[in-house]
């Protein structure tokens, strides 16, 4: 593993948590049911849309369904495609979509930003190509990342250099101030992903072996990760709250609080029922009951009421 991986994955703790939502998640529920509706059920009072700022260009697959949760909080499930890159070269996309996100359009920039995070260790000339190729022969290395195949690496690295060819060296290194605009404009998925598209850095594999100015870098990350994850639990995003009952469970980005993490969890439980999404938590949730006092356990059923109450839940975004 990469010195400092470690600690990177550790203080987003989003990655791994993310990576298994994704590969968990389908993208239809694997019982369907009917999404799009013009008006909510007659016993399910309807509740406002979750509100995104002007300049964001949300796709119009968006999907909803009015629901009403175990604990008998009514919700919407906002159901979201996935934002992907455009096809083509990353080249090409990125003069279509540069002027777009200059404009002030959040979903541009989201996508943009996550385009340059693809170019961000790409060479940007033909001889640095080349030099980094011999690199890789001589080293069985790329960069500070060790090569199990070099021929598959080069081949990688190849085309990555086709895809990426045009876009200026230092316009690659911008991929987190597009993100950053996108998620300080209301886009729910640059909230979530921005704390896992780290700056290049040598991260230490803990803060204790930190230099003092690389520590202050790697906290200011982890605090980035939690406002940005916090805003889109706000915002009624299904996903952080994945992610904030593992901070809670885990105690490594925030301090360990079994209520709040039992809240989470009761929360996304609840919520991935009635969205007939997999997986479900009652094993884990029996077991968070047998190690809490029962007054922890009706604090920590209030507490996922009240994260369900949010007039915004629940988005769920791929």
């Amino acid at each position: 593993m990469k010195p400092g991986l470690r600690w990177a994955l550790l203080i987003a703790a989003l990655l791994a948590l993310v990576i298994g939502w994704q590969a968990l998640m389908p993208d239809e529920p694997a019982n369907p049911v009917p999404l799009a509706v013009s008006e909510p059920s007659p016993t399910v009072p309807a509740l406002p849309l979750p509100v995104m700022p002007p300049a964001v260009g949300m796709a119009p697959r968006q999907t909803v369904q009015s629901a009403v949760v175990e604990s008998g909080v009514a919700v919407r499930l906002v159901r979201r495609p996935r934002i992907a890159l455009p096809a083509g070269r990353f080249a090409d996309a990125y003069a279509k979509l540069l002027p777009e996100a200059e404009s002030g359009n959040a979903l541009s920039q989201y996508r943009l930003g996550n385009l340059l995070f693809e170019c961000r260790e790409v060479p940007a000339s033909a001889d640095a190509l080349e030099a980094e190729i011999e690199a890789i022969h001589q080293t069985r290395r790329r960069g500070r990342w060790e090569v199990d195949s070099p021929k598959a690496e080069i081949a990688t690295l190849r085309h990555q250099f086709v895809q990426c060819d045009g876009i200026p060296a230092a316009a690659r290194q911008g991929f987190r101030d597009w993100l950053k605009k996108s998620a300080d404009a209301g886009v729910i998925e640059a909230q979530i992903n921005l704390p896992m598209r780290l700056p290049p850095d040598d991260y230490c594999e803990s803060l204790a072996e930190c230099t003092p100015a690389l520590r202050a870098r790697q906290e200011a990350l982890q605090a980035e990760a939690i406002d940005y994850t916090s805003r889109a639990r706000e915002a009624g995003s299904v996903s952080a709250l994945w992610t904030m009952a593992g901070w809670y469970a885990g105690g490594e980005v925030l301090p360990q609080n079994d209520i709040e993490a039992y809240a989470h969890f009761r929360a996304l439980d609840q919520i991935h029922a009635v969205a007939r999404l997999t997986p479900r938590f009652d094993q884990l949730l029996t077991g968070m009951r047998k190690r809490l006092r029962p007054v922890d356990v009706d604090a920590g059923e209030a507490r996922a009421r009240e994260l369900l109450s949010n007039p915004r839940c629940c988005v769920i975004t791929p």
